[in-house]
């Protein structure tokens, strides 16, 4: 038994609203998907509204929009509609579709179906539920159900994963997510389609979106340990993947310390530990400063870690921490604790001296005698009451090496 009125508020106040619209104008709407699995998993997280109906959903979507004081955007090509309001969730809704594959990795052609087909044309069973939100009754043409009780992943046609191989990265993220294991026989076409070069149909742009959704669930590192060992990766790095779950899990704990960190670099490097190359990047979107941090997590950590170590001061270690970005600095921290909060305090630390007090010719040397004196005076090697002189001092010592 689903009951719709487990979901959160506001999902709830847009399906009452859903309600409203089918019942005065005679649709019928029915609830698909991932909202309805997290139902029947009692989970109360549930974000999405994806809503199906199995004529033109047009008509039913700007009547809904109009409705809430909404806006509608259409995106023709797939028979799809987003409905957006303010202090709802945004509202998909879809009208029943068939769909075709051109060729493997293609995205499919569509066309407009009963419901039936639009539930057989998903991924996997569990996902190819829907429930009536007039009447309440459950529409499970594959068995999904039964794959939600026996908490399992299961493709719906032995081509799923040729047509689409990008289901490979869904299906490994979505067992992680939920705890599930794929089923055995879609274990073994996974692994044959793996096998076979199926990633090989599809851009390394769309599996490096798929590989960034992976990065932002908070199983990331049981689906991402699942995809190395699955072969699903080497299609973007070959690597070995010894120490990769321990790598992985100790940057969640990173990312879970500092969500402000940029967690792509940082799973990434884990990833490409010890080897890491631009060209492993390409198809990534990532800046070169992105790349650049990469690479440092990736392949400089150790070299860092060993030259903190046998740093004799404050000075140098700060010089080699200022070269650091902020995810190298945090990894870096479990390391070495006590030099890298020190540092984070010099970094904070201020004081009132200003280039035009120095008396000397403008320039870049100002700055950098400035940035001197703050440390001198942070570490102790010059009193408060002598950093303008020590500041001019040095000001004229880089000037003269201009």
């Amino acid at each position: 038994m689903i009951r719709l009125d487990e979901l959160p508020n506001a999902q709830r106040r847009a399906i009452d609203l859903v309600r409203e619209v089918a019942t005065e104008k005679q649709f019928r709407p029915f609830l698909v998907g991932g909202p309805v699995r997290d139902l029947l998993l009692g989970r109360h997280d549930v974000v999405d509204v994806d809503i199906t109906l199995e004529h033109d959903s047009s008509p039913f979507a700007r009547a809904l929009a109009k409705h809430i004081g909404g806006r509608v955007r259409s995106f023709p090509q797939f028979l799809t509609y987003k409905v957006t309001a303010n202090g709802l969730p945004d509202i998909d809704i879809a009208t029943a579709r068939t769909e075709k594959y051109r060729k493997p990795g293609a995205l499919p052609s569509v066309a407009p179906g009963r419901l039936s087909d639009d539930l057989l044309r998903r991924d996997f069973s569990i996902n190819a539920i829907a429930v009536d939100i007039l009447g309440g009754a459950i529409h499970d043409p594959a068995n999904g159900v039964a794959d939600v009780d026996l908490r399992q992943i299961r493709i719906l046609h032995d081509q799923s994963f040729a047509d689409d191989p990008t289901r490979i990265y869904r299906a490994l993220r979505l067992g992680a997510r939920l705890g599930f294991a794929l089923d055995p026989h879609t274990e073994a076409l996974m692994r044959a389609a793996v096998a076979a070069g199926a990633l090989t149909s599809v851009s390394r742009e769309r599996i490096w979106r798929e590989l960034f959704l992976t990065m932002d669930e908070a199983a990331a590192p049981r689906a991402l340990t699942a995809l190395a060992e699955a072969g699903a990766l080497d299609i973007l790095f070959d690597r070995r993947n010894e120490g990769l779950s321990a790598r992985l899990g100790g940057m969640k704990q990173v990312i879970d310390a500092d969500p402000s960190l940029d967690r792509y670099v940082l799973y990434t490097a884990a990833l490409l530990h010890g080897n890491a190359s631009p060209v492993d990047l390409e198809g990534s979107g990532f800046s070169q400063k992105r790349a650049r941090n990469v690479m440092q997590v990736a392949n400089e950590l150790p070299r860092f870690a060993d030259a903190i170590a046998e740093a004799t001061s404050d000075r140098q270690r700060f010089r080699l921490l200022k070269a650091t970005t902020p995810e190298a600095l945090s990894i870096l921290g479990a390391a070495h604790p006590a030099h890298v909060e020190r540092y984070r305090d010099y970094a904070k630390f201020t004081f009132a001296l200003r280039g035009n007090e120095l008396d000397v010719p403008p320039g870049p040397h100002v700055a950098k005698a400035l940035e001197r004196a703050r440390e001198a005076v942070f570490t102790g090697e010059v009193k408060p009451e002598d950093a303008r002189a020590f500041a001019r001092e040095m000001a004229m010592k880089y000037l003269s090496r201009e």
